[in-house]
C-alpha cells in the first residue's frame, strides 16, 4: 500500500463507521445487526492501515452481513442503500491499494532481476579480465622460460669456448 492511499483509505473507513455509528438507535437497523455492521466497519479501518487485501476480506464479510441483514429484513433497505455506498467507497480505495501494491512489487522484483544480471555481468566481465591475465601471465612465464634456457644455453656455450680457447694456451 503506498503511504499517499493510506489517508484515503482510513479516511473513507472513517465515513463509513461514521455512517454506521448511530445504527444502533436507528430504526432502520436492528441494534445486534448494527454492532456486528460497526465492528466490522472498525475492523476494515484497523486492516485498511497496513493490509489492503486482508481489509477487503473483511469488507467482503461486511458486504455479505449487510445483504443478509437485509434480506431478513434487520436492516432496511434505504438504509442499507447507504451503507452499501460507503462500502463501494471503501473497496474502491481499498482495490486500489491493493493494485499499487502489486505494480510495487513487479516494479521491485524487475528491479532485482536487472540487479542480479547486471552483477551476473559485472562477474563474468571480472572473469574474462582475470582468465585474460591468466593466459597473459601463463605466455609470459612462458616467454620467460624460453629467454632463460636460451641465456643457459648462451652461458653454457660461451663456457665452452672459454674451456676451448684456455686448453689452447
Amino acid at each position: 500500500m503506498t503511504r499517499r492511499s493510506l489517508p484515503a483509505l482510513v479516511t473513507t473507513a472513517l465515513a463509513a463507521t461514521a455512517l454506521l455509528a448511530g445504527c444502533a438507535s436507528a430504526p432502520e437497523i436492528a441494534a445486534e445487526t448494527a454492532a456486528e455492521l460497526q465492528t466490522s466497519v472498525v475492523s476494515v479501518a484497523t486492516l485498511a492501515q497496513t493490509d489492503a487485501a486482508a481489509a477487503l476480506a473483511e469488507l467482503d464479510a461486511l458486504q455479505a452481513r449487510l445483504d443478509a441483514g437485509t434480506a431478513d429484513g434487520s436492516i432496511l433497505e434505504d438504509r442499507a442503500a447507504g451503507i452499501r455506498s460507503s462500502i463501494d467507497l471503501v473497496r474502491a480505495d481499498l482495490e486500489a491499494a491493493v493494485e499499487a501494491a502489486r505494480v510495487a512489487a513487479e516494479q521491485l522484483a524487475a528491479e532485482q532481476a536487472e540487479a542480479a544480471r547486471l552483477a551476473q555481468e559485472k562477474a563474468a566481465a571480472e572473469q574474462a579480465v582475470a582468465d585474460e591475465a591468466a593466459k597473459q601471465a601463463a605466455e609470459d612465464k612462458a616467454e620467460n622460460d624460453k629467454e632463460a634456457r636460451e641465456a643457459e644455453k648462451e652461458a653454457e656455450k660461451e663456457r665452452r669456448e672459454q674451456e676451448k680457447e684456455d686448453r689452447e694456451n
